[in-house]
């Protein structure tokens, strides 16, 4: 028999279809060689061919060694396969030739990969956007009307005769005026691609001119920067029209319709740039009000905000609500004042639909404003017997909860009988209620009342102590009280479905998103419950005092929770598993009380089994926890590689304030004379906490130990607050021998006035010229700065705990002015006179001055309020005009 290589060829099988069909035929003595002999020979005559002979042998093989597949697919295959890709991978694609370029960066392609990261985008401001850019186009003529969108679409081939010929050439500019873009995308992937989860780390630099970037948002290190075409984001685009050679980058046309379209590479693009801003800590301050309009303030500390889009809505201690524009940093209309008490929490929704703000305070009132103009819908007055500590309302219902224990349900709709939440029925017309009556007779349901708008429909009862947060998800409420515990209620039953136990002490807040519970307790730590299991699945510990507000988004992907609960079965087989095997001693596996898990999958550290989410609460790779104390911080947690929640940033609301008055402060000084700078420091806002001054440095102009030296010192100090008042007057006492001081005091406003006499007093009652509890220099202040945060501790070591015992903790808004520190304006008097009389340091901030009542953060931004009269924030943003511009589209982490 012949051998296999001496058979003939079979003419029916071929390993590469491009062979097919060639004429020419191998003589005998090759068909009967190997494949590596021919191999051999091959190379033997190309060894002896000219090099042009050989150059035009690789041009002919080309075809068959570089297959560009896109030629071959339907655009919807290639966009399929292209789907499967991984960002960079995906922009390496689209550096290969403007054919692949074209579909590389289809829009519906990067919108599936920017929700794939776990990203979320306002879709009223998509809708809103693009309605406004064709709000004044018509539809292009000449294009038949009934060709199918896809069809219509570029594909490569109808695009290429448009291009040069060499596909390798280099690509054209993305943001060029003549760009069109489309998709032909189909549905959802029904998984995410393996290569999406892989966490690459990519800096996303702004665009510009020649800058070669590793993931750029736009892809060639020749592209230029069109910053002179953008729009800032307070442009009129979204309600005009532009040209498309003036627009943003933000905007592309849709080849299906020729309509323009936002950009969904380029928003991805944006959106990595700021998330890599929020992973390097690089922000800019901000403050609310603006340094330059000290007078718009709150009179006392804060207690409760929320923001959303541009507007800020703020309730206080001097018991008004006021709302902000976080653009201008100014008030939007004057303060709203109902209340007799303190305004302890609140709600609003600026939608035209809703228009709403409802408010509750420690006079036991719920009121109800209409958010545009400020008036009054409704007042509930006898929402509650004590304190309203927190409201949350959705579509259908209004949810309060009070110091007296209690949670309260409110229709905010008309309510008829079957709907609901409708009230229970009396036994005897419930015994009716089911009979079918044909339609011959009234239903014996239709002489029931209905019930009008924000009538109590439930009251929910079960908590031993008051009840300090709410939160409402679906037909659920998630409750949290100083009993240490954490309740899910079913309200249109009122029902209590899972109690959950966990905090060694009271609890202050709460968050729920339907799957996970989290919370922050007087015990200093920030917990993560499974709601379905009711067990603990992360427990976070780095505040030193009550954790009072905490915000927390998981960045869940599509269909992550099967994945999830796939996850925590597979942690538990492994726990099991290490348990048998002896790797975990079985005294462990019974141990009840063992060391807090932050998230860690290793099965020593394994706390709870049977959850039905992961360790540490599963989600995505962007997940944040922030969360904020009475130890005046604010904490960014995020998982570290292992999936383990760790404090990667920690920010002071103190600081922050500083930060934006030296910005504002800076520019003054860089726009103005010399001789005009007292005025313009006069109107920095008043700080009650401690500062940092730079005493010799901007009384340079002035003598030292001159009159007007001393003026200078009291122009500066006084708008920072009584504690910089009493540090100056440590290190200068000669300013007492000046009547200037009294004068600027009687010029301030009324309610600080106070605090700043008091301090005056108090040190006019001693020797002004003793300095001894601190060096009459400007380094001798910074001592309070370093000291400050010993100071803050040791005092609340000392003072005893308000959420250890049920009653503290049932009034947590007013714990603080009410017990411990009754306001910002007088503290700092009382302090200074008991430090006086007992020769402390006079240099020290009286302590718990920046405690933080409630924190709010969004894709960019963390706002905070505390217990000065100053609302803080941090933006991430970081001053860059390409992502403000963009981050009006951005959801927050959920």
């Amino acid at each position: 028999m012949a051998s296999y290589e001496e058979s003939p060829p079979d003419e029916g099988y071929s390993e590469d279809p491009l062979t097919v069909g060639q004429s020419a035929s191998m003589p005998p003595h090759l068909a009967r060689m190997t494949m590596q002999e021919r191999t051999e020979y091959a190379m033997s005559i190309l060894a002896v061919l000219p090099t042009s002979e050989v150059a035009e042998i690789v041009r002919r093989l080309r075809p068959r060694l570089y297959i560009n597949f896109f030629q071959y697919l339907p655009p919807e295959v290639c966009l399929k396969v292209l789907g499967f890709l991984d960002p960079v991978s995906l922009i390496n694609t689209a550096r290969a030739s403007r054919e692949w370029m074209l579909l590389a960066l289809d829009r519906k392609l990067w919108e599936q990969l920017y929700i794939l990261e776990g990203f979320r985008v306002i879709r009223s401001e998509i809708v809103q956007f693009e309605e406004g850019l064709n709000a004044e186009r018509s539809r292009p003529s000449g294009r038949n009307d009934d060709e199918h969108a896809s069809k219509r679409r570029a594909t490569p081939q109808r695009i290429l005769p448009a291009l040069h010929a060499d596909d390798d050439s280099e690509m054209m500019d993305v943001d060029m005026a003549g760009f069109k873009q489309g998709s032909i995308f189909g549905g959802r992937l029904t998984k995410e691609p393996a290569s999406t989860k892989v966490d690459v780390d990519i800096h996303m630099t702004s665009p510009g001119p020649s800058s070669a970037r590793q993931f750029p948002a736009r892809h060639s290190s020749t592209f230029q920067s069109r910053a002179s075409l953008r729009l800032s984001s307070g442009s009129t685009l979204s309600s005009q029209a532009s040209p498309l050679s003036s627009i943003s980058s933000l905007v592309v046309t849709d080849r299906s319709d020729n309509k323009k379209k936002l950009n969904w590479q380029y928003l991805y693009s944006q959106r990595r740039r700021l998330e890599a801003n929020w992973e390097a800590e690089r922000y800019t301050n901000f403050q609310l009000p603006h340094p330059n309009h000290p007078e718009e303030a709150h009179e006392e500390c804060i207690y409760t905000i929320q923001h959303s889009g541009k507007f800020l809505v703020s309730g206080s201690r001097d018991k008004t609500l006021r709302i902000w524009d976080l653009n201008t940093q100014r008030l939007v209309r004057p303060p709203l004042r109902a209340h007799v008490g303190s305004v302890l929490c609140l709600q609003f929704d600026a939608d035209p639909e809703e228009d709403l703000i409802v408010s509750g305070s420690s006079d036991a009132t719920v009121v109800l404003w209409k958010f545009s103009t400020g008036q009054i819908i409704q007042r509930l007055r006898k929402a509650h017997r004590e304190s309203v500590l927190n409201v949350r309302f959705d579509k259908r219902v209004l949810v309060t909860c009070s110091k007296d224990k209690t949670i309260k349900v409110f229709n905010r709709k008309p309510l008829m009988a079957g709907d609901l939440g409708y009230p229970d029925l009396s036994p005897s017309v419930t015994a009716t209620a089911s009979l079918n009556n044909w339609g011959y007779n009234p239903s014996p349901s239709s002489g029931l009342p209905v019930k009008q708008p924000y009538t109590m429909i439930g009251c929910l009862e079960g908590h031993g102590a008051a009840v300090n947060a709410v939160q409402i998800f679906g037909n659920e409420v998630v409750s949290a009280s100083g009993d240490r515990t954490v309740k899910v209620w079913n309200w249109p039953e009122q029902t209590c479905i899972r109690t959950l136990i966990g905090h060694t002490k009271g609890i202050a807040c709460v968050q729920y998103d339907g799957r996970r519970i989290v919370s922050g307790s007087s015990d200093n730590e920030v917990k993560v419950f499974d709601k379905e299991s009711g067990l603990e699945v992360a427990s976070l510990r780095a505040h030193s005092s009550l954790v009072r507000t905490v915000q927390a988004g998981f960045g869940d992907l599509p269909y992550s929770a099967e994945e999830d609960r796939e996850d925590a079965k597979a942690i538990d087989h492994e726990y099991f598993r290490a348990v048998d095997s002896g790797t975990v001693s079985r005294t462990v596996f019974l141990q009840r009380g063992r060391p807090r898990n932050a998230g860690s999958r290793k099965p020593e550290d394994i706390t709870a089994y049977g959850a039905k989410l992961p360790p540490g609460g599963g989600g995505g790779k962007f997940g944040r926890i922030v969360s904020g104390s009475y130890d005046e911080t604010i904490i960014i947690w995020r998982r570290d590689k292992e999936g383990v929640w760790r404090a990667q940033h920690t920010l002071r609301q103190e600081e922050a304030a500083h930060a934006a008055s030296r910005a504002v402060q800076e520019t003054r000084r860089s726009n103005d004379t010399t001789t005009s700078q007292p005025l313009q420091l006069a109107s920095l806002p008043h700080h009650g906490g401690n500062v940092s001054l730079e005493v010799d440095t901007p009384t340079a102009p002035f003598a030292p130990g001159s009159e007007a030296f001393y003026k200078r010192l009291v122009d500066i100090t006084l708008p920072q607050g009584p504690s910089a008042l009493r540090q100056i007057i440590q290190a200068h006492p000669q300013i007492l021998d000046y009547d200037y001081v009294s004068e600027m005091i009687a010029e301030m406003p009324s309610p600080t006035q106070p605090a700043m006499q008091a301090v005056v007093s108090a040190a006019a009652n001693q020797d002004p010229r003793v300095a001894q509890a601190s060096p009459p220099s400007s380094s001798g202040l910074g001592v309070a700065s370093s000291s400050h945060a010993a100071t803050s501790q040791s005092s609340a070591a000392a003072a005893p705990n308000p959420v250890t015992t049920q009653p503290s903790i049932q009034s947590l808004p007013p714990v603080a002015p009410q017990s411990t520190v009754t306001t910002a304006a007088t503290v700092p008097s009382q302090a200074a006179a008991h430090h006086h009389h007992h020769n402390a340091p006079h240099h020290h901030q009286p302590t718990n001055m920046a405690r933080v009542f409630k924190l709010q953060f969004d894709a960019r931004r963390i706002i905070c309020c505390s217990q000065t009269s100053v609302i803080v924030g941090w933006d991430f943003a970081n001053g860059d005009e390409q992502i403000i511009e963009a981050s009006r589209f951005f959801a927050p982490i959920e």
